[in-house]
């Protein structure tokens, strides 16, 4: 992407957008080491806006959704609230010193220039705006990189309990990821750990995204900075 400057447009100056899975909140003992992983950049000078994930509510309205399809309206309402719980848990205290909570982007740049890290409840801004259909085929992980595209960030990188993209068909905890795919060959991968609206939005709108495994404390950071480090990168 683009990082100059537009003459007369807000540059927001993020280094990422960080979408912190829901998965991660599951194993509460390795949480930590997620959010660590967001400091270990702040304190290296990285400007981070983290978008975060559903978590175990989130699923919670996938289960009830099985036995009593809810109406679109309700799961779409619903579940984007999710995402402001886990952004507001991960800024408790107990777990950080670092992290805020925000409604806005205006908040969110003036919190990352006071050189915190900020962490956006989406669903104000998603139900203002209106930028997504009420489908279940988009996740927190394209509401992601659409913040990326509306704040000219140079990247997602999307946090989950796994360690990147593996082949259809093996077992996560076992295979090798994939270090680099395009957004088309994804496409034809069908599921794997990242809802398809990703590369579909790669494709028509441009932009990176890396996927890792947040339990681990400096692979935020060495992907970033384009370190070698399991993972993988979707151009």
């Amino acid at each position: 992407m683009n990082k100059k400057s537009i003459l007369g447009y807000t540059d927001y100056h993020f280094d990422c957008i960080v979408k912190f899975g829901g998965s991660l909140l599951l194993e509460s003992n390795k949480m930590h080491s997620a959010i660590q992983s967001l400091e270990l950049c702040r304190q290296h000078g990285k400007k981070l806006l983290v978008i975060p994930g559903g978590g175990p509510t989130d699923k919670t309205i996938e289960s009830i959704n099985t036995k009593f399809p809810l109406s679109p309206e309700t799961h779409h309402a619903a579940c984007a609230r999710t995402q402001d719980q886990t952004g507001l848990l991960i800024c408790d205290k107990v777990f950080s010193q670092w992290l805020r909570p925000c409604t806005t982007l205006s908040d969110a740049r003036h919190i990352s220039e006071e050189g915190f890290i900020p962490v956006l409840l989406p669903s104000q801004i998603i139900f203002a705006m209106d930028p997504f259909e009420k489908t279940w085929d988009i996740t927190s992980d394209g509401i992601a990189v659409w913040f990326v595209w509306v704040v000219q960030a140079p990247i997602t990188m999307i946090l989950t309990n796994v360690d990147g993209i593996s082949p259809i068909n093996t077992d996560f905890s076992k295979a090798t990821p994939i270090k680099n795919i395009s957004a088309q060959d994804l496409l034809k991968l069908g599921h794997t750990s990242v809802d398809r609206c990703v590369p579909d939005f790669i494709l028509k709108r441009g932009g990176k995204v890396w996927v890792g495994n947040g339990f681990y404390e400096d692979r935020l950071y060495k992907a970033l900075i384009g370190e070698d480090v399991l993972g993988t990168f979707i151009f």
